[in-house]
C-alpha cells in the first residue's frame, strides 16, 4: 500500500484531468483553484501530503467533490501514516512470518490466537478460543482475518468466517456454538454471489488504539477483493460477550437480534446487506459503495 498513490492523489489527478478547457487543467490552475500553491498540489499528486483539515471544505465547495468521498480520502491517508515504519504497526504478512516466525503461518496463527485468549480472559466452553478449532481454521482462510504487530507482539485482530445457511440460521435463532466450527463446515467463497459473515472476533489491545484504522482499513480491502469478484456480504453477523462488545456493534449500526441460548447475558447482533452499503466499511471507499448498493437495492 505505501508504494502506491493514496486515494486522495489518485481522485485529485482523475478530477484535474478530466476539467479545464480543454479537458484538464494544469497544476498552476488546480492550484489557483483551490488556494494553495503549484508545489502543494505537486505534493498532493506523489502521495507526499494530504490537504490540510481547514482547507478541506475547498475540495467540495470549488470541486464539487462529496463529502464520503472526502472522508474516504483523509481515512486512507491516516491509514498509510499507520503503515509507514516509524507508526510501528504493520499488518501481518509472508515477509513478517518469515521474519518473526521462520517462515511458519501455523505458528503465527498459535501467537494471534494465544493473544486473543489473553485479551478475552475465561470464556464459557462454548465459546472458548480454542487453538485445535481455530488453527486449521485460520490457516485455510488466511485472507479471512488479519492481524496487527507492535514492536514483534500482536496487538489487534479481527476474523470473518463465511457461515453455511444451516449455521446461519442456527446464528440468527441464537444458538450456534464456534466450537462446532471446522474448516469443512464453512463457505469459501469462489462463486459469484452473497454469503453470510461471521466475526469471530474483534480484539484491540488498550493502548493500541492506533491499530483501529489500519484494522478497519484491512476490512476494506478484504471486502473490495471480494467485490471485485462479484462476491458481496448479505449480512454480517457476531456475539457481543462484553459491555464494550456491545457497544462496538452499535457503533457500527447492528442490530440486537436477542440473547444466546447457551449464555444468556450474550446478544446477537446483525447488520444486513442493505445497512452496510452505509457502514463505515463500505463508505470508505466510493466505488464499493456504489456497487453494495446495485446489489442490495433498498
Amino acid at each position: 500500500m505505501s508504494n502506491s498513490r493514496s486515494l486522495f492523489a489518485q481522485k485529485l489527478r482523475t478530477w484535474r484531468m478530466r476539467h479545464g478547457e480543454h479537458g484538464r487543467i494544469t497544476q498552476e490552475g488546480l492550484a489557483e483553484v483551490l488556494g494553495v500553491s503549484p508545489d502543494a498540489i505537486g505534493k498532493y499528486e506523489r502521495s507526499v501530503s494530504f490537504i490540510r483539515g481547514d482547507l478541506e471544505h475547498r475540495l467540495t465547495d470549488n470541486l464539487g467533490w462529496p463529502r464520503e468521498d472526502i472522508l474516504a480520502c483523509r481515512e486512507d491517508w491516516e491509514a498509510r501514516q499507520l503503515q509507514k515504519p516509524q507508526s510501528g504497526y504493520h499488518l501481518l504478512d509472508d515477509a513478517l512470518v518469515d521474519q518473526l516466525f521462520e517462515g511458519s503461518w501455523p505458528r503465527a496463527i498459535s501467537s494471534v490466537i494465544n493473544m486473543v485468549d489473553n485479551e478475552l480472559g475465561e470464556l464459557p466452553a462454548e465459546f472458548a478460543v480454542d487453538e485445535e478449532v481455530f488453527l486449521p481454521i485460520y490457516d485455510a482462510y488466511r485472507s479471512h482475518w488479519a492481524a496487527i504487530i507492535h514492536n514483534g507482539e500482536f496487538v489487534a485482530k479481527w476474523g470473518m468466517l463465511f457461515l453455511v445457511p444451516e449455521d446461519e440460521a442456527l446464528f440468527k435463532a441464537g444458538e450456534f456454538v464456534e466450537t462446532n466450527l471446522t474448516a469443512d463446515c464453512l463457505h469459501r467463497p469462489i462463486l459469484p454471489g452473497t454469503y453470510y459473515g461471521y466475526c469471530t472476533v474483534v480484539v484491540i489491545k488498550p493502548g493500541h488504539e492506533a491499530a483501529g484504522v489500519l484494522m478497519l482499513t484491512a476490512f476494506a480491502h478484504f471486502l473490495e477483493n471480494l467485490a471485485e469478484r462479484d462476491i458481496f456480504l448479505h449480512g454480517i453477523g457476531t456475539i457481543a460477550c462484553s459491555t464494550a462488545g456491545t457497544q462496538i456493534c452499535r457503533d457500527l449500526g447492528m442490530r440486537c437480534l436477542g440473547n444466546h441460548s447457551v449464555c444468556p447475558e450474550y446478544e446477537i447482533w446483525d447488520l444486513a446487506g442493505a445497512a452496510i452499503t452505509n457502514s463505515l466499511f463500505v463508505r470508505r471507499n466510493p466505488s464499493l459503495r456504489e456497487k453494495y448498493s446495485k446489489v442490495f437495492q433498498q
